[in-house]
Protein backbone atom coordinates (compact mmCIF):
# COMPACT_ATOMS: atom_id res chain seq x y z
CA UNK A 1 0.00 0.00 0.00
CA UNK A 2 1.50 3.40 -1.03
CA UNK A 3 1.68 5.43 1.88
CA UNK A 4 3.32 9.09 0.08
CA UNK A 5 1.08 11.70 0.33
CA UNK A 6 1.23 13.50 -3.46
CA UNK A 7 -1.95 15.75 -2.93
CA UNK A 8 -0.54 18.60 -0.38
CA UNK A 9 -0.60 21.88 -1.42
CA UNK A 10 2.26 23.91 -1.53
CA UNK A 11 2.33 27.48 -0.88
CA UNK A 12 5.06 27.83 -4.05
CA UNK A 13 4.88 25.50 -6.28
CA UNK A 14 7.35 24.35 -9.12
CA UNK A 15 5.99 23.14 -12.46
CA UNK A 16 6.36 19.39 -11.73
CA UNK A 17 4.78 19.75 -7.82
CA UNK A 18 1.99 21.43 -9.96
CA UNK A 19 1.74 18.26 -12.05
CA UNK A 20 2.06 16.10 -9.31
CA UNK A 21 -0.82 17.45 -7.37
CA UNK A 22 -3.06 17.89 -10.23
CA UNK A 23 -2.26 14.70 -10.72
CA UNK A 24 -3.57 13.58 -7.71
CA UNK A 25 -6.73 15.05 -8.43
CA UNK A 26 -6.55 13.05 -11.81
CA UNK A 27 -6.41 9.57 -9.93
CA UNK A 28 -8.90 10.53 -7.66
CA UNK A 29 -11.83 11.53 -9.99
CA UNK A 30 -10.35 9.11 -12.27
CA UNK A 31 -10.66 5.94 -9.99
CA UNK A 32 -14.53 6.98 -8.95
CA UNK A 33 -15.58 7.11 -12.81
CA UNK A 34 -13.73 3.88 -14.16
CA UNK A 35 -13.03 1.67 -10.58
CA UNK A 36 -10.14 -1.06 -11.30
CA UNK A 37 -13.50 -3.40 -9.66
CA UNK A 38 -14.63 -3.19 -13.60
CA UNK A 39 -11.76 -3.80 -15.55
CA UNK A 40 -9.55 -5.46 -13.46
CA UNK A 41 -10.90 -8.99 -14.61
CA UNK A 42 -9.92 -8.08 -18.21
CA UNK A 43 -6.34 -7.25 -17.50
CA UNK A 44 -3.55 -9.91 -19.39
CA UNK A 45 0.01 -10.09 -18.95
CA UNK A 46 2.18 -8.15 -21.88
CA UNK A 47 3.77 -10.12 -24.32
CA UNK A 48 6.23 -7.34 -25.31
CA UNK A 49 9.29 -7.10 -23.20
CA UNK A 50 10.56 -3.88 -22.59
CA UNK A 51 14.03 -4.98 -21.75
CA UNK A 52 14.97 -7.10 -24.24
CA UNK A 53 13.96 -3.96 -26.89
CA UNK A 54 16.54 -2.11 -25.40
CA UNK A 55 19.20 -4.99 -23.84
CA UNK A 56 21.02 -4.68 -27.85
CA UNK A 57 21.65 -0.75 -27.61
CA UNK A 58 25.11 0.05 -26.97
CA UNK A 59 27.30 3.23 -27.35
CA UNK A 60 28.32 1.62 -30.97
CA UNK A 61 24.22 1.26 -32.36
CA UNK A 62 22.02 3.07 -29.39
CA UNK A 63 18.29 2.70 -28.87
CA UNK A 64 16.05 4.93 -29.88
CA UNK A 65 12.71 5.26 -27.72
CA UNK A 66 10.77 7.79 -30.12
CA UNK A 67 7.76 9.60 -28.70
CA UNK A 68 4.19 10.34 -29.64
CA UNK A 69 3.39 14.19 -27.77
CA UNK A 70 0.96 16.30 -28.55
CA UNK A 71 2.25 19.22 -26.39
CA UNK A 72 4.04 20.09 -23.46
CA UNK A 73 4.68 22.18 -21.00
CA UNK A 74 7.53 23.66 -21.82
CA UNK A 75 6.90 24.25 -26.08
CA UNK A 76 2.93 24.11 -25.49
CA UNK A 77 1.05 22.79 -28.70
CA UNK A 78 3.76 20.91 -30.61
CA UNK A 79 2.04 18.71 -33.26
CA UNK A 80 -1.72 20.13 -34.07
CA UNK A 81 -2.40 16.91 -37.26
CA UNK A 82 -2.05 14.94 -34.15
CA UNK A 83 -2.73 11.27 -35.61
CA UNK A 84 -0.49 8.65 -33.25
CA UNK A 85 -1.59 5.89 -35.70
CA UNK A 86 -0.08 8.04 -38.91
CA UNK A 87 2.81 8.46 -36.40
CA UNK A 88 3.48 4.97 -35.00
CA UNK A 89 3.60 3.88 -38.56
CA UNK A 90 6.87 6.29 -39.39
CA UNK A 91 8.36 5.27 -35.97
CA UNK A 92 7.90 1.97 -35.90
CA UNK A 93 10.56 1.61 -38.90
CA UNK A 94 13.27 3.15 -36.76
CA UNK A 95 12.08 3.02 -32.72
CA UNK A 96 13.14 0.37 -30.20
CA UNK A 97 10.31 1.37 -27.99
CA UNK A 98 7.40 3.75 -29.03
CA UNK A 99 6.50 6.34 -26.00
CA UNK A 100 3.42 7.42 -25.94
CA UNK A 101 1.88 10.67 -23.33
CA UNK A 102 -0.92 9.68 -21.52
CA UNK A 103 -1.30 13.11 -19.53
CA UNK A 104 -4.49 15.03 -20.55
CA UNK A 105 -4.09 18.38 -18.90
CA UNK A 106 -0.46 19.13 -19.37
CA UNK A 107 0.43 17.10 -22.54
CA UNK A 108 -2.67 16.73 -24.21
CA UNK A 109 -2.82 12.99 -24.10
CA UNK A 110 -4.83 10.06 -24.05
CA UNK A 111 -4.45 6.27 -22.91
CA UNK A 112 -6.18 5.07 -25.64
CA UNK A 113 -3.53 6.41 -28.38
CA UNK A 114 -1.33 3.60 -26.48
CA UNK A 115 -4.05 1.26 -28.22
CA UNK A 116 -3.82 3.05 -31.32
CA UNK A 117 -0.16 2.91 -31.49
CA UNK A 118 0.30 -0.56 -30.12
CA UNK A 119 -2.13 -1.78 -32.75
CA UNK A 120 -0.04 -0.98 -36.00
CA UNK A 121 3.89 -1.60 -34.42
CA UNK A 122 5.39 -4.66 -33.25
CA UNK A 123 7.69 -2.86 -30.98
CA UNK A 124 6.85 -2.47 -27.23
CA UNK A 125 4.85 0.46 -26.04
CA UNK A 126 6.10 2.59 -23.43
CA UNK A 127 3.31 4.63 -21.29
CA UNK A 128 4.90 8.28 -20.57
CA UNK A 129 3.16 9.39 -17.74
CA UNK A 130 3.25 10.98 -14.01
CA UNK A 131 2.95 7.69 -12.21
CA UNK A 132 1.78 8.05 -8.71
CA UNK A 133 -0.80 4.95 -7.87
CA UNK A 134 -1.20 1.69 -8.63
CA UNK A 135 -4.66 2.17 -10.29
CA UNK A 136 -2.54 4.28 -13.34
CA UNK A 137 -0.18 1.04 -13.80
CA UNK A 138 -3.56 -1.02 -14.38
CA UNK A 139 -4.76 1.32 -16.32
CA UNK A 140 -2.00 1.55 -18.18
CA UNK A 141 -1.75 -2.50 -18.76
CA UNK A 142 -5.46 -2.52 -19.45
CA UNK A 143 -5.12 0.10 -22.48
CA UNK A 144 -2.15 -2.81 -23.41
CA UNK A 145 0.94 -0.40 -22.34
CA UNK A 146 4.04 -2.85 -22.41
CA UNK A 147 6.10 -0.83 -19.38
CA UNK A 148 5.80 2.50 -17.76
CA UNK A 149 7.54 5.70 -16.31
CA UNK A 150 8.76 5.71 -12.59
CA UNK A 151 10.23 9.48 -11.85
CA UNK A 152 12.53 8.95 -8.81
CA UNK A 153 12.06 13.18 -8.69
CA UNK A 154 8.26 12.23 -7.81
CA UNK A 155 8.41 9.07 -5.81
CA UNK A 156 10.45 7.89 -2.78
CA UNK A 157 11.69 4.41 -2.55
CA UNK A 158 9.05 2.52 -1.25
CA UNK A 159 6.83 3.61 -3.67
CA UNK A 160 8.50 3.16 -6.54
CA UNK A 161 9.45 -0.86 -5.13
CA UNK A 162 5.79 -1.15 -4.66
CA UNK A 163 4.66 0.22 -8.73
CA UNK A 164 7.59 -1.40 -9.94
CA UNK A 165 6.63 -4.74 -8.47
CA UNK A 166 3.43 -4.26 -10.26
CA UNK A 167 4.11 -3.49 -13.53
CA UNK A 168 6.54 -6.42 -13.62
CA UNK A 169 3.82 -8.70 -12.27
CA UNK A 170 1.89 -7.39 -15.32
CA UNK A 171 4.54 -8.08 -17.31
CA UNK A 172 5.80 -4.96 -17.91
CA UNK A 173 8.79 -3.32 -17.78
CA UNK A 174 10.06 0.13 -16.37
CA UNK A 175 12.01 3.15 -17.37
CA UNK A 176 13.48 4.52 -14.30
CA UNK A 177 14.21 8.30 -14.68
CA UNK A 178 16.63 10.39 -13.13
CA UNK A 179 17.90 13.70 -12.89
CA UNK A 180 20.27 14.38 -10.40
CA UNK A 181 22.79 12.23 -8.32
CA UNK A 182 20.87 11.22 -5.92
CA UNK A 183 17.81 10.25 -8.15
CA UNK A 184 20.79 8.36 -10.32
CA UNK A 185 22.53 6.24 -6.84
CA UNK A 186 19.00 5.66 -5.80
CA UNK A 187 18.34 4.20 -9.50
CA UNK A 188 21.05 1.98 -8.87
CA UNK A 189 20.45 0.77 -5.31
CA UNK A 190 16.62 0.22 -6.45
CA UNK A 191 18.44 -2.35 -9.20
CA UNK A 192 16.72 -0.17 -12.15
CA UNK A 193 17.18 -2.33 -15.63
CA UNK A 194 16.98 0.93 -17.67
CA UNK A 195 17.88 4.20 -16.20
CA UNK A 196 16.70 7.18 -18.07
CA UNK A 197 18.51 10.46 -17.41
CA UNK A 198 16.10 13.62 -18.11
CA UNK A 199 18.38 16.40 -19.72
CA UNK A 200 15.26 18.63 -18.68
CA UNK A 201 15.10 20.34 -15.22
CA UNK A 202 11.10 19.48 -14.37
CA UNK A 203 11.18 22.12 -11.45
CA UNK A 204 12.15 25.14 -13.66
CA UNK A 205 12.07 23.58 -17.75
CA UNK A 206 15.59 24.00 -18.37
CA UNK A 207 17.80 21.57 -20.23
CA UNK A 208 21.61 20.41 -19.77
CA UNK A 209 22.88 17.89 -21.87
CA UNK A 210 25.76 17.49 -19.50
CA UNK A 211 24.15 15.96 -17.44
CA UNK A 212 23.92 12.48 -18.46
CA UNK A 213 27.61 13.06 -19.43
CA UNK A 214 28.54 14.00 -15.50
CA UNK A 215 26.31 11.46 -13.61
CA UNK A 216 27.36 8.28 -15.83
CA UNK A 217 31.24 9.40 -15.50
CA UNK A 218 30.89 9.78 -11.52
CA UNK A 219 29.34 6.08 -11.43
CA UNK A 220 30.68 4.10 -14.06
CA UNK A 221 32.56 1.95 -11.35
CA UNK A 222 28.77 1.04 -9.74
CA UNK A 223 26.69 0.97 -12.94
CA UNK A 224 26.24 -2.91 -13.73
CA UNK A 225 27.20 -3.83 -17.05
CA UNK A 226 23.56 -5.08 -18.31
CA UNK A 227 21.81 -1.72 -16.91
CA UNK A 228 21.20 0.72 -20.39
CA UNK A 229 21.51 4.54 -19.70
CA UNK A 230 18.52 6.79 -21.80
CA UNK A 231 19.65 10.19 -22.36
CA UNK A 232 16.45 11.49 -22.34
CA UNK A 233 14.98 15.11 -23.57
CA UNK A 234 16.86 17.91 -25.46
CA UNK A 235 18.12 16.00 -28.19
CA UNK A 236 17.71 17.69 -31.39
CA UNK A 237 20.24 16.52 -33.65
CA UNK A 238 22.52 13.98 -34.96
CA UNK A 239 25.40 15.70 -33.48
CA UNK A 240 23.99 15.64 -30.10
CA UNK A 241 23.64 11.81 -30.13
CA UNK A 242 27.27 11.21 -31.28
CA UNK A 243 28.21 13.28 -28.59
CA UNK A 244 25.85 11.76 -26.20
CA UNK A 245 26.41 7.73 -26.93
CA UNK A 246 29.61 7.55 -25.82
CA UNK A 247 27.44 7.75 -21.95
CA UNK A 248 24.20 6.60 -23.37
CA UNK A 249 23.23 3.41 -24.26
CA UNK A 250 19.89 4.84 -26.26
CA UNK A 251 17.62 8.20 -26.38
CA UNK A 252 14.45 8.99 -25.53
CA UNK A 253 13.52 11.67 -28.38
CA UNK A 254 9.99 13.74 -29.06
CA UNK A 255 9.03 17.26 -29.03
CA UNK A 256 12.22 17.53 -31.95
CA UNK A 257 10.62 15.09 -34.09
CA UNK A 258 7.07 16.17 -33.35
CA UNK A 259 7.92 19.55 -34.32
CA UNK A 260 8.71 18.44 -37.94
CA UNK A 261 6.31 18.67 -40.56
CA UNK A 262 8.24 15.54 -42.59
CA UNK A 263 7.92 13.42 -39.60
CA UNK A 264 10.22 10.32 -41.25
CA UNK A 265 12.98 12.95 -42.62
CA UNK A 266 13.07 14.18 -39.13
CA UNK A 267 13.99 10.63 -37.54
CA UNK A 268 16.66 10.12 -39.82
CA UNK A 269 18.07 13.29 -39.46
CA UNK A 270 18.53 12.93 -35.59
CA UNK A 271 19.52 9.08 -36.11
CA UNK A 272 21.41 8.92 -39.29
CA UNK A 273 22.98 12.69 -39.68
CA UNK A 274 23.07 13.77 -43.49
CA UNK A 275 24.67 10.49 -44.59
CA UNK A 276 22.07 8.30 -44.70
CA UNK A 277 22.84 4.65 -45.26
CA UNK A 278 21.19 3.68 -48.67
CA UNK A 279 18.65 0.59 -47.60
CA UNK A 280 18.80 0.72 -44.38
CA UNK A 281 15.95 1.97 -42.05
CA UNK A 282 16.12 0.49 -38.85
CA UNK A 283 18.77 2.31 -36.12
CA UNK A 284 20.17 -1.26 -35.13
CA UNK A 285 20.95 -2.08 -38.88
CA UNK A 286 22.92 0.83 -38.94
CA UNK A 287 26.79 1.47 -37.38
CA UNK A 288 26.76 4.57 -36.50
CA UNK A 289 29.16 6.68 -38.02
Amino acid sequence: MITQDFSKPLETATVLQKIVLDKAQWVKAKEAEFPLSTFEKNIEKSDRTFYDALAQGSHEKPAYILECKKASPSNGLIRREFKPTAIAQVYKNYASVISVLTDEKYFQGDFAYIQQVRDVVTQPVLCKDFMISEYQVYLARFHQADAILLMLSVVNDETYRILADLAHSLGMGVLTETSNEEEFERALVLGAKIIGVNNRNLHDLSVDLNRVVELTAKYADKIPADVRIISESGIYNHQQVRELQQVAHGFLIGSSLMGSPDLNNAVREVIFGENKVCGLTRAQDVKTV
